[in-house]
């Protein structure tokens, strides 16, 4: 099937259309990397190598096992229930092609990321369940009330990216128990599991559930979005139908990228920590920002890196006119929330004055 652009590549097509340069806010931080991660980069690359396994490097493996217990209270047999992706991306792909029928249905609570590409790339089709009225919650009622008989899986995203709600453990199990009883397979995406906020924890449904199955971002957590490393894990015979998909996609995983990751986990992460307070700065500032200007609507996220912006007068061509004064947002329809518009804020502590002078413009020209 042919596919639209990636929505966030369509928006920096529209801002280059227009001539603009936005100020270069992010959703990832992607800093130089420290002596440690890439003099262990440059050892491995400077001496012969052996192919390496198509699951992924096994100390790799091993380090992101110990992730995952201590994220998620859940242990995984790294030699058996663990794959390294060439990122998130490629890991949806990966799972939704290797355990979905053409004609299946997946269950996602909206609004949501641009999960409907993956979906149908695998011949699926996605049913997106609405949050309730004037709440980011997911509503197992409803989530319940739209699983029909091809539903074969509930698609979950947490921290939620666009929204940033992060779901407590009560949410968590209700609707996983919605989706045991109607044997679904859930899978959750934990993309931004490392940015949380405001004492906000994950509740993972990777534990709530023994066959579940969980995508993460290396690349996000670790602040190396660039060298594309991510992860699938859950039950050894999902791991290997999604390992034999890999393999046809792409063999393997890059020893690079592998090695970067392993050496960020297992070396000293104070430069991760210096990165998280920085991306905490920013998006106070950014969230003081859009305070200082009347006419726009937000709510704080708990978790991710994007605030979710919407019009107080409930217009639904916010994103467009936030496009044309040159900020990086994605339309909200992407994310199945006509009217809404993803900000990241990313490096807003130090692009401050150019996020409110942009902030200000829309302000007059929408009055």
């Amino acid at each position: 099937m042919t596919l639209g652009r990636f929505p966030t590549y369509a928006a920096e097509e529209r801002l280059r259309g227009l001539g603009l340069a936005p100020p270069p806010l992010h959703g990832t931080a992607a800093p130089g990397l420290p002596p440690h991660v890439v003099d262990a980069v440059a050892e491995a690359i400077s001496r012969p190598m052996a192919t390496p396994p198509a699951r992924g490097l096994e100390p790799l493996r091993h380090a992101l096992a110990v992730e995952l217990a201590r994220t998620t209270g859940r242990a995984v047999d790294p030699a058996s229930e663990l794959l390294v992706t060439n990122g998130a991306m490629q890991a949806l792909g990966v799972v939704f092609r290797s355990l979905l029928e053409p004609g299946d249905e997946v269950v996602v609570p909206a609004p949501c990321f641009f999960f409907a590409g993956p979906i149908r790339a695998a011949g699926a089709r996605p049913v997106y369940v609405p949050a309730p009225d004037g709440s980011r919650r997911w509503d197992a009622e409803a989530i319940e009330a739209a699983i029909g008989p091809a539903a074969r899986a509930l698609l979950l995203c947490n921290p939620e990216n666009p929204t940033g709600h992060v779901p407590g453990a009560r949410e968590v199990a209700a609707v996983v128990e919605v989706a045991g009883r109607h044997g679904l397979q859930v899978v959750t995406d934990e993309a931004y599991e490392g940015s949380l906020w405001d004492g906000a924890e994950l509740a993972s449904a990777f534990a709530a559930a023994d066959d579940a199955i969980v995508v993460r971002s290396l690349g996000k957590s670790l602040s190396m979005p660039h060298l594309r490393v991510g992860l699938v894990a859950g039950s050894a015979a999902a791991v290997e139908a999604c390992a034999r998909t890999l393999e046809w996609d792409c063999l393997r995983v890059g020893v690079a990228a592998q090695t970067a990751a392993l050496a960020a986990l297992d070396g000293p992460r104070t430069w991760l920590a210096e990165v998280r307070e920085g991306m905490a700065r920013s998006r106070e500032a950014a969230l003081g920002a859009v305070a200082g200007v009347e006419g726009l609507v937000v709510e704080p996220p708990l978790g991710g890196p994007f605030l979710f912006l919407a019009a107080a007068d409930g217009r639904e061509t916010l994103a467009d006119e936030l496009l044309t004064v040159g900020l990086p947002v994605v339309d909200g329809r992407h994310f199945q929330a006509p009217g809404w518009a993803r900000l990241p804020f990313g490096g807003a502590a130090d692009l401050l004055p150019a996020l409110e002078a942009a902030l200000q413009q829309w302000a007059s020209n929408g009055r």
